[in-house]
């Protein structure tokens, strides 16, 4: 027979509960999570409920076919303010005139005799090598694996592998939204071209 009783006590992270029968037999009833036939939403301390009660081998009532009929009262929660958005530029935006503009460095250096030829495979051997390790890097954080350390990752930067970096960031949606990491990404990208500024402005 079905019965009316309110959820008394519920234990969320062992999933299970007691039902406090209307009719006040028996003081409580145990009931679990599985129980509760509502999908998409978890039991709430104070809920009205209709369930049946059968009686275990070991003496106690345990309520199954649980059906909530009236919602738990709750104090209504104030409207979120509203966000202003920043007027920074999108990371992508910035990394791909950022590259760019290294693109067009690199050509007019080596266009005027500042860079050898070959000069070109350095930065897309090295951006290579660094899209490799942010992929091997994130399947280990996926994975509960070794990670590879961040100073590694800031140095195959540094050494001209930034535009890897930064195209790794991009699809993989990996060290793209870590403000320290990002804050470090931006120096090793300005000291890398920096170097390589200097080194062009210094050869004859």
């Amino acid at each position: 027979m079905e019965r009316l009783g309110k959820v008394s006590e519920w234990n969320d992270d062992r999933g299970f509960g007691f039902i406090a029968p209307l009719d006040g037999e028996p003081a409580r009833v145990f009931f679990h999570v599985r129980d509760y036939r509502l999908d998409g939403r978890r039991p709430e301390i104070g809920e009205l409920v209709k369930f049946t009660a059968q009686r275990q081998p070991d003496g106690k009532w345990r309520a199954q076919t649980i059906r909530r009929t009236v919602s738990a009262t709750r104090p209504a929660k104030p409207p979120a303010p509203a966000r202003t958005a920043s007027p920074r530029p999108e990371p992508w935006l910035t990394g791909a005139v950022a590259t760019a503009a290294y693109a067009l460095l690199v050509a007019w250096a080596i266009g005027n005799d500042r860079l050898p030829f070959e000069a070109v495979f350095i930065p897309l051997a090295m951006s290579a090598i660094t899209f490799v390790a942010y992929a091997l890097d994130k399947h280990a954080a996926q994975t509960g694996r070794w990670r590879t350390p961040e100073s590694t990752l800031h140095l195959l930067e540094l050494a001209g592998g930034w535009p890897g970096a930064w195209i790794a960031q991009q699809m993989l949606r990996h060290k793209s939204r870590k403000p320290g990491y990002r804050v470090a990404f931006w120096t090793m990208v300005a000291l890398h071209g920096g170097a390589l500024v200097a080194w062009c402005w210094m050869r004859p």
